[in-house]
């Protein structure tokens, strides 16, 4: 069949034919020959430039590990849909993209070697060594969903992005006059005086009967009802917890390592290391092959000739190889390498190699010593992960109508717990995982009273579940939160007696009073803070807070009052504002001023360019 093709391809009409998809080939790609919609792949456009499907696909992948990785369990499971996640994502893309084009657009570009030396520099393409790893990188590419050439196109527009952000926020600075009036600011100084009046002298005075507390209970019964609590009676069945249960004898092992012994296939794996020479640069190749043969150390030749800059500063070090992750030739002459050997120069597209075989592992297959353990864990796993399969049958069919799941545990020598009253929101361990929790309140278990169908917690854990107790939501007793409302009711009334002995002593502040003696007449703690900064530390921290946002005084003091964080009311007068300069600022401390006032000017300007950019571009979404 293949000759006919042959001999049937010879043809003019084939010819046309073949260079007909050659040229279809070279302007759209393979695609074309069966993706002609090419919208169809399209999430949005971007002045005539696509952001792909697949593009999209890979943030939201990328933004959901990102938010597990930050939250964990504990992010609710719809704020990981693609649904909620694909506008900000799309978004983000979009905005991307449009930086990208006004950088391109600006000549900005990023060069091959340094693309190679971000790569190599990258901590998640290391080994355990800190040494660039390619078989690392292309694993964490493929889970990505990259290749090569996506990913540093990705990279390059990273790069160029935040050198247009720099640029653009490199140019904003503050002037002398914005410098002084925040300097002058900063470093304000105010004379206060200020008088506290506490709220336990008020609040023991306060007496608060039956009837207040009725009332207060029957027009805020919401505020006093308890959530829905349910208790259930649970078996948990997990390979981990079966394992515990199991014993393996030395006869087993013993022949399940000279199992593993018989099959044993060498897959051997090479650690090399290399000094590129690119071109055809035959002087400088016949020096490293002297220096090698004059037995230098080849790290420190690969540091100094490789052009390989991603692995010279790791000695030429590539990592290791399963035979697939170099070139052919480099393969060929690494495989025919002892450990500590340096190959003479091996020719390749990339150039000129000396290779040197740094380590070699899985050629003879490990001892029973070193297998022990796993071999072991091996063993135990497929016996329990058996009896998970036919324990998990017979709890099914076992806990489906049953009356007790005591007395399935006891059938299935397995272990019943019970929950004990828990709520919906405040489950712990176990009860709070959001399949069990989903169970326990569905209508089936806590209504109908039927065991849960088995949950799967995950491949190997499973549960099952049945309602003991119930107590729906209902308002408390009076009796129960009669305390919570007598002390609601005293803050209150502590916080309206505070307001009008505040309220009296601004009042006679203002009328020539003196602080001093009303506050002692009054029985309270009276205070004085000369030339206090926004960083005086003998100042309550609310008292402080609250004087820096009073008005100027000008022919007197100006008054205000502000609660504490302890529930306590401060009477304030400001009586003096001194602004901050001169000599009691630093030429540095200016410096750092200047500096911080250029980079929030700079991200303003950097977010005005970004929608200068978004508005004026042609979008598509």
């Amino acid at each position: 069949m293949l000759q006919n093709l042959r001999d049937n391809s010879r043809g003019v009409i084939s010819f046309i034919l073949i260079g007909f998809l050659v040229i279809i080939f070279a302007l759209t790609g393979v695609e074309a020959l069966f993706n002609w919609d090419t919208s169809a792949n399209q999430a949005a456009k971007v002045n005539g430039e696509q952001v792909t499907e697949m593009d999209v696909a890979r943030a939201i992948s990328m933004q959901k590990q990102q938010m597990l990785n930050t939250y964990g369990d504990q992010i609710p499971p719809e704020f990981l849909t693609d649904e909620y996640l694909r506008k900000p994502v799309v978004d983000n893309l979009v905005q991307r993209m449009v930086l990208a084009q006004a950088a391109g657009e600006a000549g900005m570009a990023v060069g091959n070697t340094y693309l190679s030396e971000q790569i190599a520099s990258a901590p998640q393409f290391k080994n355990e060594a800190g040494v660039f790893d390619n078989n690392r990188y292309q694993q964490v590419l493929r889970t990505m969903g990259y290749t090569h050439s996506t990913y540093t196109k990705i990279l390059a527009d990273e790069i160029i992005v935040n050198q247009l952000q720099a640029g653009v926020s490199a140019t904003a600075f503050a002037t002398p006059s914005q410098l002084d009036d925040v300097v002058a600011l900063s470093f304000q100084s105010r004379d206060l005086t200020y008088a506290i009046l506490p709220a336990a002298k008020v609040r023991e005075s306060i007496q608060i009967d039956a009837a207040e507390i009725q009332t207060y209970y029957d027009a805020n019964q919401q505020m006093f009802t308890s959530e829905e609590q349910v208790a259930v009676d649970y078996i948990s069945l997990s390979v981990a917890e079966l394992m515990k249960n199991i014993t393996v004898t030395e006869d087993q092992l013993h022949k399940q390592f000279e199992q593993n012994q018989s099959s044993f296939v060498a897959a051997p794996e090479r650690q090399a290391a290399h000094i590129l020479i690119e071109g055809d640069n035959q002087d400088k190749i016949k020096t490293v092959a002297d220096k090698i043969a004059a037995g230098e150390d080849f790290s420190a030749l690969a540091n100094e000739f490789s052009d390989d800059l991603g692995s010279r500063e790791q000695g030429g070090d590539l990592g290791f190889s399963k035979g697939d992750a170099f070139p052919a030739e480099f393969e060929l002459a690494l495989a025919a390498l002892k450990v500590g050997e340096v190959s003479t120069a091996v020719k390749t597209e990339a150039g000129t190699h000396f290779i040197k075989l740094l380590a070699e592992k899985g050629s003879e297959p490990p001892s029973f010593e070193e297998q022990k353990a796993s071999i072991e864990d091996q063993l135990k796993r497929a016996e329990a992960e058996n009896l998970f399969v036919a324990q998990l049958e017979k709890l099914r069919e076992e806990s489906y109508n049953a009356e007790s799941l005591q007395e399935v545990a006891q059938t299935l020598d397995l272990k019943a717990e019970n929950s004990g009253l828990f709520e919906r929101s405040k489950g712990s361990g176990l009860m709070a995982n959001a399949k069990v929790v989903a169970a326990a309140f569905s209508a089936e278990v806590l209504q109908e009273g039927n065991s849960s169908d088995v949950i799967e917690i995950d491949s190997s854990n499973v549960v099952v579940l049945k309602k003991t107790d119930h107590k729906p939501s209902q308002i408390k007793p009076l009796a129960d939160v009669q305390e919570q409302i007598t002390n609601t009711l005293k803050d209150q009334k502590a916080k309206l007696l505070l307001e009008e002995q505040a309220a009296k002593l601004i009042a006679d502040l203002k009328s020539g009073g003196n602080f001093s003696e009303l506050s002692e007449a009054a029985g309270i703690e009276f205070k004085q803070a000369k030339a206090a900064t926004r960083n005086s530390v003998d100042i309550d921290s609310d008292v402080l807070r609250h004087a820096f946002t009073m008005n100027k005084p000008s022919a007197s003091p100006t008054f205000d009052r502000v609660m504490t964080a302890a529930g306590d009311l401060a009477v304030i007068a400001v009586e003096a504002v001194t602004p901050g300069g001169g000599e009691s600022v630093t030429p540095e401390q200016k410096t750092a001023i200047a500096a911080q006032l250029g980079n929030i000017y700079g991200k303003n300007d950097f977010s005005s360019f970004q929608k200068f950019l978004k508005d004026a571009a042609d979008i598509v979404q």
